[in-house]
């Protein structure tokens, strides 16, 4: 030990002091450590951070964990890990317009192109569904990609879980659209991730949305955008989270908090369930959450209207996000089928270029698209036309990201 102490130090005799000491910390630490590697980990560490919330979740009706993933892509081990975006997608023989499976894996392709499109970043989609076959449905999609592009993304399936005794809660809304009321229980290994609707599209780079829940507080456990319609408060027939209520088509959770909850985040939404059963409408899912949240105290965290723009934020005519107003849309949710609707063109004009978008082309092809299927189409009348800014709001973004 001595001889070799002796011969460090000679050799350190000829080095500058900075390599010297460069030398000693690798030697003596074990290399460098990535940028930010440390910091991001310990963050994500710490929104598992679950003092003052005591569990009584009963273990014994837990799902089991079923992990099927595919061979990963090589990781980009110089960025932070981000948590993943999860995605609900059954297969439903009702073929009208809104249920439709064909029209649901049409925009899984949309959203999925729209995010891998604005990021650089390798981004993790948790597919929860019932069957293997709809899995490898969304699996493929990329696979027609540029390699640069498809290797920006990994795939997990999950089964849909029902605790036991409510399998009947299946039917609420869409098949599986309620397995969002049990995802906490269900993905017991994730610590925090962004829950999706299928029928909504980025406008500005998705790793922006996943890192809302840095912004937590040590009690917020989610985060999601207020609902702009004004149906859930009509006659004050169910308790929501103050002023306005929240839409669920985008959901940043942390799992842990939602999991340390008095009964879990499955035992919170069950006993909403119950309690207000006979008033919920036939949005029930979006109904339960609300009254869940609005019941938990200090776990919500209100999400920019930005990152959650749907018909309901300008069904009156007049624009009701002022965050879309001035920084743009961040993420475009086509509800009740919006983008396939003629009658709501400028949504429309969004989802069909980017749609047609292909990725060789650069970002400022898909902006004149959007901007010339709006120019095109001036037949369209309904509340949302109206709004005077709603083509800036729209295209914003992405002139943002341009720098134009």
């Amino acid at each position: 030990m001595y001889a070799t102490m002796t011969t460090l130090y000679k050799i350190l005799q000829g080095l500058s002091i900075g390599v010297a000491m460069a030398l000693i910390v690798f030697c003596f630490v074990g290399g460098p450590t990535l940028p930010g590697q440390l910091r991001k980990m310990r963050e994500l560490r710490e929104l598992g951070d679950v003092s003052g919330f005591s569990s009584h979740t009963n273990k014994e009706e837990l799902p089991p964990s079923h992990t099927n993933k595919e061979e990963l892509p090589p990781s980009h081990t110089n960025k932070e890990e981000l948590p993943p975006f999860i995605i609900i997608v059954c297969y439903d023989t009702d073929n009208t317009l809104t249920s439709s499976f064909k029209r649901q894996l049409g925009q899984v392709a949309v959203l999925l192109k729209s995010a891998v499109a604005l990021t650089s970043e390798t981004l993790r989609f948790i597919v929860v569904t019932s069957s293997d076959a709809v899995f490898e449905q969304v699996r493929s999609i990329p696979r027609a990609w540029p390699r640069q592009y498809s290797s920006r993304i990994r795939f997990e399936s999950r089964p849909v879980w029902y605790p036991p005794d409510r399998t009947n809660m299946k039917g609420l809304l869409r098949p599986c659209s309620s397995a969002r009321l049990f995802l906490a229980e269900n993905l017991a290994d994730i610590d925090a991730a962004v829950l999706v609707d299928t029928d909504t599209v980025f406008l500005r780079p998705p790793e922006e949305l996943l890192r809302e829940i840095y912004k937590f507080n040590k009690t917020q456990a989610a985060g999601l955008s207020p609902t702009l319609s004004p149906y859930i408060r009509r006659k004050n027939r169910i308790p929501f989270p103050k002023p306005r209520g929240v839409n669920t088509g985008v959901m940043v959770m942390n799992m842990t908090r939602l999991r340390a909850l008095p009964g879990g985040w499955t035992g919170v939404n069950l006993k909403a369930f119950d309690d207000y059963k006979h008033r919920i409408s036939k949005y029930a899912t979006n109904d339960i959450i609300n009254i869940a949240l609005a019941q938990s105290h200090g776990i919500f965290y209100q999400l920019g209207c930005a990152w959650n723009y749907n018909t309901g934020s300008c069904m009156t005519g007049v624009n009701g996000c002022l965050q879309a107003e001035r920084e743009g849309v961040f993420l475009l949710h086509g509800t009740h089928a919006t983008f396939l609707n003629k009658r709501f063109s400028k949504f429309r004009a969004v989802y069909k270029a980017w749609k047609a978008y292909r990725f060789e082309s650069p970002l400022s092809k898909l902006l004149h698209d959007i901007e010339n299927r709006i120019k095109r189409d001036k037949r369209s009348h309904n509340y949302c036309n109206e709004v005077t800014a709603q083509k800036q709001m729209l295209t914003k973004s992405l002139k943002t990201i341009l720098r134009l």
